[in-house]
């Protein structure tokens, strides 16, 4: 089942699944200390968990568990930080206009395939929606695994400045 992290009764639990799911998912997976990979990790989720805790959404099972995440942001352009934070997020700020969400989703490794990424998308899909939100994107990097991913869920606006690629999608 779907489930925002703001409607969770132990949120602490939830934050701790993401950061494993985080490094079970991550491309680098190598740190010289644990302070790297703890600051790796506020990086790429921090700003999401400090300053929109309700646009973090959770996909946990029957049993509790949780098998992935979804991290966005309803205004690219206005998030405060934002830009401070990841880098060269401002890579692609000329699109922010007609794709001002943004999203990160990861899922467990054993758990891909099964519809759970395609699922937590869709749920942040419908609340950019009921916001009144014209687009919505993601930033990868060329030739990763992801692409035909969101290429599937109606990504198709591609934009490459190498390395990163901007796909978004019209809503």
């Amino acid at each position: 089942m779907l489930v925002r992290l703001t409607k969770l009764p132990d949120p602490s639990a939830a934050l701790r699944a993401l950061e494993e799911i985080f490094f079970l998912s991550a491309a680098r997976t190598e740190f010289a200390s644990p302070e790297a990979r703890t600051s790796f990790f506020r990086t790429w989720t921090g700003w999401y968990v400090e300053n929109a805790p309700w646009d973090i959404w959770f996909w946990r099972d029957d049993d509790g568990s949780f098998g992935g995440y979804l991290t966005g942001c309803l205004d690219s352009a206005d998030a405060e930080g934002l830009f401070e934070t990841i880098p060269r997020y401002d890579t692609f700020d000329d699109l922010f206009p007609r794709f001002p969400a943004h999203l990160h989703v990861n899922v467990r490794p054993e758990r891909r395939g099964q519809g759970i990424g395609q699922q937590l998308v869709g749920r942040f899909v419908e609340d950019c929606v009921a916001e009144g939100i014209p687009g919505v994107h993601v930033v990868t990097a060329d030739g990763m695994r992801n692409v035909g991913f969101y290429n599937r869920l109606g990504f198709t606006e591609a934009v490459l400045r190498k390395p990163l690629l901007f796909l978004g999608r019209a809503l």
